[in-house]
C-alpha cells in the first residue's frame, strides 16, 4: 500500500470469541478508529489492509471488530500488529494540538533568536509531554540533550511550515 503511515496502535489480543481484537491507541483521538476507517496491521514485516467495522472502548483499550476477521483464530493472528493509517487520513487535531511524528525534527529556538538545536524525541510525561532536544554544532563542553517541558509558560509557538518552536526557557534547562 502507499503513501506515508502513522502508526495509531497496536493489537495486543484477542477480545471475545467472535473476532474482536483489544487495541492499546497510540493517540488520544479514538474516532481514529471510527467505523469505516482503513488501517493497515504490520505485523512481522507483512503488512494487512484492514477495515474498522465496529469499535467500542473498555479501559485504556479500544476494541476493534475488522470486516473480515470472523473469530478467535482470525483475530489471533493480529496479535502484536501495528495498526497504521495513512498520514492523509488522520484525525485533524483542534488548534494548538500536535501529532508528535509534526513535532520531532522541528529546531528549538530561544525567544531572543539563539538556536538550541533540534527536537528528536518526544517524551510523554504525566503532566505534560517533555521535548527532548540534541543541542546544536556549536554547542561545546555542554550537555548532550537538552529537556524542555511543553508548557504555554516556555514554549511560546510552534510553526509547522517554518520548522521551529520558539522557546523561552527558564533558569536550569539548558
Amino acid at each position: 500500500m502507499p503513501g506515508d503511515f502513522i502508526a495509531v496502535g497496536r493489537v495486543t489480543t484477542f477480545q471475545g470469541n467472535r473476532g474482536e481484537v483489544r487495541v492499546l491507541p497510540f493517540t488520544d483521538s479514538p474516532e481514529q478508529f471510527s467505523p469505516g476507517t482503513k488501517l493497515r496491521a504490520t505485523r512481522k514485516g507483512v503488512a494487512k489492509a484492514l477495515e474498522v467495522e465496529s469499535v467500542r472502548c473498555h479501559k485504556r483499550f479500544i476494541i476493534v471488530k475488522f470486516a473480515g476477521i470472523q473469530c478467535i483464530d482470525d483475530a489471533k493472528l493480529l496479535r502484536g500488529a501495528q495498526l497504521e493509517v495513512d498520514k492523509s487520513q488522520l484525525v485533524a487535531l483542534p488548534e494548538g494540538e500536535y501529532y508528535v511524528f509534526q513535532i520531532e525534527g522541528l529546531e528549538v529556538l530561544t525567544t531572543e533568536g539563539r538556536y538550541l538545536g533540534k527536537i528528536v524525541r518526544v517524551v510523554e510525561g504525566v503532566a505534560h509531554d517533555i521535548y527532548e532536544v540534541a543541542p546544536g554544532q556549536g554547542k561545546s563542553g555542554g550537555q548532550e540533550k537538552i529537556l524542555i517541558p511543553a508548557v504555554r509558560e516556555i514554549v511560546k509557538s510552534i510553526d509547522l511550515e517554518q520548522g521551529h518552536v520558539i522557546v523561552d526557557l527558564i533558569p536550569g534547562l539548558e
